[in-house]
């Protein structure tokens, strides 16, 4: 299980820090509306929505308190959409779509908006 302990925000990146690497990464531009997984209660989240899951994942007691970010740049906006069933993912708002890389170096997952 790969841990969350931290998301950091930059001008056309956001870096995710787990513990432990995550096993498989899936990252996309959302076809539909944005909704919490378990739930099904709606999110906004400001631009054009973009959605990154890690699994299995979960986010790290000492960071669970954090649902949503501002952005800076690009990105506009950062919400978590779920946090359930080892399945872990975040919405990232972008001022538009653009083209991605998604970069992984140990236990840290940085997406690249170009």
């Amino acid at each position: 299980m790969a841990f969350l302990l931290a998301i950091h925000v930059a001008a056309h990146s956001v870096t995710f820090t787990f513990r432990t690497r995550p096993a498989s990464v899936r990252p996309a531009y959302a076809t539909q509306p944005l909704a919490e997984c378990g739930s099904g209660r709606r999110v906004s989240v400001r631009g054009v929505h973009f959605v990154i899951h890690f699994l299995p994942g979960r986010t790290a007691l000492s960071f669970a308190k954090s649902r949503r970010l501002p952005g800076t740049g690009v990105v506009r906006e950062l919400a978590k959409v779920c946090d359930f069933e080892s399945d872990l993912a975040w919405a990232i708002g972008l001022d538009r779509r653009r083209p991605y890389d998604v970069v992984r170096q140990g236990a840290r997952v940085t997406v690249v908006f170009r």
